[in-house]
């Protein structure tokens, strides 16, 4: 969860990332010592995450978690507090928890795990397996794609766990028998727009996103195998067989990329 800091206190703000070191799940992106420059911060960037002080000048945590919920009603919030009688309003505005000053790992740890439990409530509903062959599910139904390229480019999107694929490499992965010349970069832009749409029939369609020449999916809101293993969410890798993305030849080094990462895994 991409998470921001909030706290007029600036030694507060140190402590908390410090105590926060190693908790999964949680990347700090921005601290912030004035309420005003996190709200701004939120307008520009993708926030999940804010952990903010109540008892601020100017503008309260209070009220700056009311204006995050307009900029974005799925934000997680979770207020820090010495005061106990905030902790009702805290309530009161959906946050996922409070902390009490002073605090320790423990209460913080507490704390994310019951933000993680909203964040895992806010994914898309798509799933996605591609130990074996790629399939795509939406609330446990197949998704059907109209187009074989379009899948493929979903599962070079999934198979980049994140990053972004440049209209190059989907070019010499998708179309390797093609030359590189304006014919086949409207297939590419053809195979996105399709993919786009078929997620679009789902109300998916923001997991995918493009820029100038590349693509990438938001892999923090889809469940997949291969993602949460290399996250190392799974303690157990019983749904792989030895076989990654099979139908696709472009996918065999990450599938020996994944018996390694199964094998280090296993030495501890």
């Amino acid at each position: 969860m991409k998470t921001i800091l909030v706290d007029d206190e600036i030694l507060s703000l140190e402590y908390f990332a410090q105590e926060s070191e190693g908790i999964s799940d949680i990347e700090i992106v921005g601290k912030f010592d004035f309420p005003e420059d996190a709200l701004e911060y939120a307008r520009e960037n993708r926030v999940d995450l804010v952990i903010s002080d109540i008892n601020m000048p100017g503008m309260t945590g209070l009220e700056l978690g009311k204006k995050l919920k307009e900029l974005n009603p799925e934000i997680i919030i979770v207020y820090v507090t010495g005061y106990g009688e905030y902790a009702q309003e805290a309530m009161a505005l959906r946050a996922a928890t409070y902390i009490m000053k002073p605090y320790n790992k423990d209460d913080i740890e507490f704390a994310v795990n019951r933000a993680k439990l909203l964040y895992r409530g806010n994914k898309s509903g798509i799933s996605v397996n591609t130990f074996g062959r790629f399939n795509v599910f939406y609330q446990g139904k197949p998704l059907n794609f109209k187009n074989a390229k379009s899948k493929e480019l979903f599962a070079l999107c999934i198979e980049h766990n994140g990053s972004q694929v440049s209209l190059e490499e989907a070019v010499d992965k998708l179309w390797e028998d093609k030359p590189f010349a304006d014919p086949v970069k409207a297939l590419y832009r053809k195979a996105v727009m399709e993919l786009k749409n078929t997620l679009k029939t789902v109300g998916c369609e923001d997991i995918i996103q493009t820029g100038r020449g590349t693509i990438w999916v938001d892999v923090d809101r889809i469940d997949c195998d291969y993602c949460n293993l290399v996250r190392s969410d799974y303690e157990k890798n019983d749904n792989y067989m030895g076989e990654f993305m099979v139908e696709y030849s472009w996918a065999e080094p990450t599938n020996v990329m994944i018996k390694r990462l199964i094998i280090k895994k296993s030495k501890g």
